[in-house]
């Protein structure tokens, strides 16, 4: 019985054993399979929209393998796609050929691709990578850029034009793309942005002003490279350089326009400009004539209709059409560059000339409800006097945020001193506090005018902060000494009395007041 029981156990032990080294057999003959999964090639660049073909070898233990491979393309944009045939198997031979299709629009110039192959053997999986580079099909591009001068005077606008162009089969105008401009200056850059046109043109308007010597200009035009559309473009650009000369007095004719009701005397019309006159011409300044058969300067004189409604753009209209007239007639272009010295209302209208080119103006709406403008027209631009034209704008008492409403047709007589004038009274509601008028302009004014506005305070009326400096002001009799101010130009105050204690009244101020006198002709020029 116990030798039995010996035999069994060494029977049981046996077995045991058996099993383990078949176990460890078995382990042996997984360890000595050979995998080898490769993808040719292993790394390519392609153009966006094309295709490439890969393939795919398999071989385990050296001998080609049949199997099913598995596929995964990862990227950051559009990864594009594989076609493969017989299901993803590789066939007898171990191979597998597919076409990588690159995504039809990739937006940088390298979008990384990784395509991995991977396939299962033995319960273990192995994988093969190809890094793929997809670039963007881009048009050549080309820019053209011109000046109209190649020397101008500081206070001058010049007009710079680009052409863009794309060659696709042939050299086509590239419309609506943004151009990017720098002026190198003094130093310092001048960064600005125009848009082509239906035909590939684009318009920039330079202006440059307070040159004390002669200063040269590098511009420099560019259209960056475009990756963002259906069609992709190379960017490209293009530079010219001209030069800016000292502004002289004389250069640039003054051009004088008087405020509200300014001129419905002779005598109002002399008091306002005499003096201011007769110092510009002393100082070399050549103040415009706008009537060369009368001696002396005859200064420039507008009102409204008798039997019409006439806002300030109707009016500005008028004075545009005078301005050019009197260029021509005193021998000018007439786009001739100005200087403008504009005194109350005759600022506003000044302001329109410069800030509202082209615009149309015949007619106000009544029932405007602050979309668009209050005024319009009958199709024909009436501002025929551009910003471009224009080098300096000094205002003195212009109402450009308003007067109070309690200025009316009484107030203003008083002020004035003179008679009923009905056909004046439609322009006294474009210059209160928030009128659709001063509404519809704005308080910022145009980067291509050098503005600058004059105050007084005579300690007359409520003080406001227009200028956002923390010091309220009062008015000069008739307009807040802050209401000249616009958003970031120079604005000068002068505190004291109204005539004959001072000279900071309304119309003091332009008349007889030698510091704005003064002030005038260092800014006509510096």
């Amino acid at each position: 019985m116990e030798r039995k029981v010996i035999i069994l156990l060494i029977a049981v032990l046996s077995i045991f054993l058996l099993a383990i080294s078949l176990n460890e057999l078995k382990g042996k003959k997984r360890e000595h399979i050979e995998v080898e999964l490769n993808i040719t090639p292993p790394r390519f660049s392609i153009q966006e929209g094309k295709s490439r073909e890969i393939e795919i070898e398999l071989k385990v233990n050296n001998m080609p393998y049949v199997a099913k491979i598995n596929w995964s393309i990862e990227s950051g944009g559009n990864t594009g796609k594989l076609v493969f045939k017989n299901e993803s198997f590789t066939g007898i031979d171990g191979k597998l050929k597919a076409i990588y299709y690159a995504p039809q629009d990739v937006d940088e110039m390298e979008q990384k691709v990784k395509i991995t192959a991977k396939v299962e053997i033995n319960g273990k999986v192995y994988n093969a990578i190809c890094n793929v580079t997809v670039y963007p099909h881009l048009y050549q591009t080309l820019i053209e850029i011109d000046a109209k001068k190649q020397k101008m005077i500081a206070g001058e606008t010049n007009m710079l034009q680009a052409r863009l162009f794309v060659f696709i089969d042939r050299w086509l105008p590239l419309t609506n793309k943004t151009v990017k401009w720098k002026f190198y200056v003094n130093n310092k850059t001048i960064e600005k942005v125009s848009k082509t046109d239906s035909l590939g043109i684009t318009k920039i308007p330079f202006f440059f002003s307070n040159a004390k010597e002669n200063i040269s200009v590098v511009a420099e035009a560019t259209f960056e490279r475009n990756l963002s559309g259906e069609i992709d473009f190379d960017g490209c650009s293009a530079n010219l350089s001209f030069n800016i000369v000292p502004e002289k007095p004389g250069d640039f004719p003054v051009v004088l326009i008087h405020g509200w009701g300014g001129n419905i005397a002779d005598a109002l019309l002399n008091f306002t400009w005499w003096n201011l006159t007769k110092k510009l011409i002393a100082n070399g300044f050549k103040v415009l004539d706008f009537d060369i058969t009368k001696p002396g300067i005859q200064w420039l004189s507008y009102e409204p209709g008798w039997f019409e409604e006439h806002h300030i753009p109707w009016i500005a209209a008028r004075v545009c059409e005078k301005i050019q007239n009197a260029l021509i007639l005193n021998g000018y272009p007439p786009n001739q560059t100005i200087d403008i010295v504009a005194h109350s209302m005759g600022g506003l209208i000044a302001r329109f000339i410069a800030e509202h080119y082209m615009a149309d103006v015949d007619y106000w709406n009544k029932s405007w409800n602050g979309i668009g403008y209050p005024w319009y027209g009958d199709g024909d631009a009436d501002i025929t006097i551009s910003p471009f034209q224009i080098d300096d704008l000094i205002v003195i008492g212009t109402p450009c945020h308003g007067v109070p409403p309690n200025i009316n047709e009484s107030l203003l007589r008083s002020i004035i001193r003179y008679a009923y004038f009905p056909w004046w009274i439609a322009q006294v509601p474009d210059m209160i506090y928030g009128s659709p008028f001063l509404e519809a302009m704005g308080y910022e004014g145009t980067d291509l005018v050098d503005y600058y506005g004059i105050g007084g305070d005579i300690g007359f009326g409520q003080p406001v902060d227009f200028d956002g400096d923390g010091i309220a002001h009062r008015s000069d009799g008739l307009c807040p000494a802050e209401s000249p101010y616009l958003e970031g130009r120079p604005l000068y105050i002068l505190e004291g009395a109204a005539w004959p204690v001072g000279k900071e009244d309304h119309m003091s101020l332009i008349a007889i007041n030698d510091k704005v006198h003064e002030y005038i002709i260092q800014h006509l020029i510096n």
